[in-house]
């Protein structure tokens, strides 16, 4: 059989038919979602980063990958206005462990810098940026640019709720890629990263089917509170974890950033676990996944 279009199309139809197999498609990144854009149409920038390290405070960026997307308040995605890649020379080395994750070399990245007076122009009047990890992507690139710092975030990996939604209990990109887009991508590298996040932001998920972009569009609408559980005692460290809760190492507390539409019943629970005087800071739209929330 030749390999046109049309005859590979048929043997993936009747492959995904059979109980045995399940064909993943390679992604080809969309440049239109869907067309006639109402008159109000808002701009996201998805994006992301490969860098030197883990540690947000010190790695370098070696790697800067975006699109800016229309969207509107329903979630739905449109035009993507601009898709950029650059590559950074770190000051510092690129090692072994980083290289093999991402495929990238010192000599790769060798004379290459981010045009970030480029960058901040096109993102001037962008609104929200989305990442995957934002607790991760955000600080490092406000540590470059100030662009970033007066922006909203979202977060595909703590805002929407896949378990509940699309009945997939991991957080890996990849494996949400599989689970729900049903696509497979050329994963850690920046704009094949950004690329692959905004299909899967667009597929409609939930009995409801609406895109996943909407339900991270409804918690990042949410107004939310720094809580430090001040004054826990030790044998309440595992319940404060399995709550959400985190160790902040430098103020040596217990702490959550929690919807205020919960806050409540969160300060309640504090209370009834021996922590009746738990630190509440209401934070800013602007502030969430930022060092401004610790």
């Amino acid at each position: 059989m030749e390999n046109t279009a049309e005859n590979l199309n048929q043997c993936a139809q009747r492959l995904n038919e059979s109980d045995d197999f399940q064909v993943l498609r390679k992604l080809k990144a969309t440049m239109h979602f869907h067309k006639n854009a109402p008159d109000s149409v808002h701009k996201v920038c998805i994006i992301d980063t490969e860098t030197t390290g883990l540690d947000t405070d010190v790695c370098e960026i070696i790697e800067l990958g975006y699109q800016i997307v229309e969207f509107d308040s329903h979630g739905n995605f449109y035009k993507v206005l601009a898709a950029r890649n650059y590559l950074n020379e770190p000051k510092g080395v690129i090692s072994a462990e980083v290289t093999k994750v991402t495929g990238l070399t010192l000599k790769e990245v060798k004379g290459h810098t981010i045009p970030w007076n480029e960058v901040e122009r096109e993102l001037a009047d962008v609104q929200l940026c989305v990442a995957h990890n934002a607790s991760f992507d955000r600080p490092i690139v406000e540590r470059y640019s100030q662009v970033f710092v007066n922006k909203i975030w979202g977060c595909s990996v703590a805002q929407i709720d896949w378990m509940t939604l699309a009945d997939v209990s991991s957080r890996s990109q990849e494996f949400l890629c599989w689970k729900v887009g049903e696509f497979y991508y050329g994963a850690h590298r920046a704009l094949d990263d950004v690329q692959a996040l905004t299909e899967l932001l667009s597929k409609p998920i939930s009995e409801q089917q609406n895109p996943a972009f909407h339900y991270l569009l409804q918690a990042v609408r949410v107004s939310k509170s720094l809580v430090k559980a001040t004054g826990a005692p030790f044998d309440v460290k595992d319940a404060l974890r399995s709550r959400g809760f985190r160790w902040n190492v430098t103020a040596r507390v217990w702490q959550n950033v929690i919807d205020d539409s919960k806050l409540q019943d969160e300060l309640a629970w504090l209370i009834e676990h021996k922590t009746p005087n738990p630190t509440v800071i209401k934070l800013k739209a602007t502030d969430s996944f930022s060092v401004r929330a610790n």
